[in-house]
């Protein structure tokens, strides 16, 4: 009956029958496609020749999977970010260990050009690490020839730690407009706990007037005894011909002093610096000499990071955030014998004109903190070009986190801004995860700066205090105490 009822409405209607299921067809069709290119495109992204060959694609910032697989990424220079730190401290860290097998780097659809007898001929390249791409199980399939990792592809994936060092903390030339600026000047800073005799600050620095010629070393040397607050600077300059150092390497003399990475991956520290002129105190005319060697307790530390601006150079590195120092720190004939002491490096350079800074370093726990704000002058009226500021974490895993200061504060004892500063209070956050850090200054170094011509001089206060870190980490609440060394450098007060 249904089917006499359809014939006999298709006989009496039939272009609006026609018209219908015309619509109906062309809908069925659309949707067919539709799901056609879905499950192509899932296929495609589940297909490990195509991506690389993991299940977790990391991804330049601001690009999708398809620009990936059409090539867009090399053509458009996309890189991803810190990505030796990123594969070493997280992919193929201990921290998800349980979790992820293997790792490699991966380029992928790079178009060459090879000129031949016929003339340029366009190809296609990829490139990985063939060791980590046969744990992925995406090798390709060799037709002739070898693929197997290189002594290069080794040292990248897992460095000796001599090679370590040397590929993180080395030294600068200026380049460009910071070659012109005679503000320029770079150094490896070590600051070393002294177990029950206070602590050492020790700058081994190269700067000056480089295109002239108009260039020297210095070592400058303060120690702090422990009770009373006494603090004592050594200090020496010498000219260029006087100092050695090689771009791109770590190791660096100056005059009788010299930082040099062992075949080990340990530094070793050698330093003879008199008082700095105009000390008066008998007991400390005779000159501080150094010799330790410094070494990771725990492998935390932080890349070569470019903390400046468009208008400014100032870049920065943490080899050891957790090192260790035996050996000894003698003042005069009183020498103090190192064994395992807590020890702390950093390595900056840049342009210095009109800068200012906030920086500390602490253990807090099972965490190693570490925050650093640039801050440039730009006009007479002060106004400022903010350089990188961050709040940057590790601990026994290794890199845990990169914060960005909401706020930074510097409270004073008074509201004038009088004395020395009593307290420091930072704001951090990354994504969902927070923190607080809240630091009481105890100790305070202030040195006087140089002079600006139409303003106060610059004031440098070194510190040390107690903190207290706070907040959220991988979606837990922690809660931490510890202590550290603080930096502020300002243009007065």
């Amino acid at each position: 009956m249904i089917l006499r009822l359809v014939w006999a409405s298709v006989r009496q209607r039939s272009g609006r029958s026609a018209l219908l299921l015309g619509g109906y067809a062309l809908g069925v069709g659309v949707t067919i496609v539709l799901l056609s290119v879905g499950q192509a495109m899932v296929d495609q992204a589940r297909d490990r020749e195509l991506l690389g060959g993991g299940d977790l694609i990391v991804l330049p910032e601001g690009i999708d999977l398809e620009t990936l697989r059409t090539g867009g990424a090399s053509s458009m220079y996309f890189s991803v970010e810190q990505a030796t730190l990123l594969y070493r401290e997280v992919l193929a860290g201990s921290r998800f260990d349980d979790r992820i097998a293997a790792a490699a780097p991966w380029i992928d659809d790079e178009l060459l050009y090879l000129e031949a007898d016929s003339g340029l001929v366009p190809i296609s390249a990829g490139a990985t690490l063939p060791g980590e791409a046969t744990d992925l199980g995406a090798a390709p399939d060799l037709l002739a020839g070898t693929w197997a990792d290189l002594d290069a592809d080794r040292t990248w994936r897992n460095p000796s730690a001599a090679d370590f060092y040397r590929s993180i903390d080395g030294l600068h030339l200026p380049r460009g407009a910071a070659a012109r600026d005679t503000t320029w000047a770079e150094w490896h800073y070590f600051n070393v706990l002294l177990p029950d005799s206070g602590w050492l600050y020790l700058t081994y620095m190269v700067g000056g007037d480089l295109p002239d010629g108009r260039w020297g070393g210095r070592v400058l040397a303060t120690r702090v005894a422990p009770e009373p607050r006494r603090a004592t600077v050594y200090s020496v300059e010498v000219g260029s011909e006087n100092v050695t150092f090689a771009e791109g390497r770590p190791n660096l003399a100056i005059g009788q002093s010299s930082v040099t990475i062992e075949t080990d991956g340990s530094y070793r520290l050698r330093a003879r610096v008199p008082p700095e002129s105009g000390v008066a105190a008998s007991s400390a005319l005779a000159p501080l000499t150094v010799d330790l060697t410094v070494s990771e307790r725990t492998r935390r530390y932080l890349p070569p990071v470019d903390i400046g601006s468009s208008d400014f150079v100032s870049g920065y590195t943490v080899p050891l955030l957790d090192g260790l120092a035996t050996g000894q720190v003698c003042e005069g004939e009183r020498c103090h014998q190192l064994n395992g002491a807590r020890t702390y490096h950093d390595h900056n350079w840049g342009t210095w004109s009109g800068v200012t800074w906030d920086w500390g370093q602490a253990r807090a726990g099972p965490y190693s903190v570490l925050y650093g704000g640039v801050v440039q002058e730009t006009d007479a009226d002060a106004h400022a070009t903010q350089g990188g500021r961050f709040l940057y974490l590790a601990d026994e895993h290794g890199f845990a986190g990169v914060f960005t200061i909401r706020e930074l504060t510097t409270l004073w004892p008074s509201q004038e801004g009088q004395g020395t500063p009593a307290a420091i209070a930072i704001h951090a956050d990354n994504g969902p995860d927070s923190l607080a850090l809240s630091v009481a200054v105890g100790h305070t170094q202030v040195t006087t700066g140089p002079v600006a011509q139409d303003g106060p001089p610059a004031l440098f206060y070194q510190m040390r205090g107690t903190l207290e870190l706070s907040g959220r980490l991988f979606g837990n609440e922690i809660q931490e105490r510890g202590d550290g060394f603080f930096e502020t450098w300002t243009r007065g007060r």
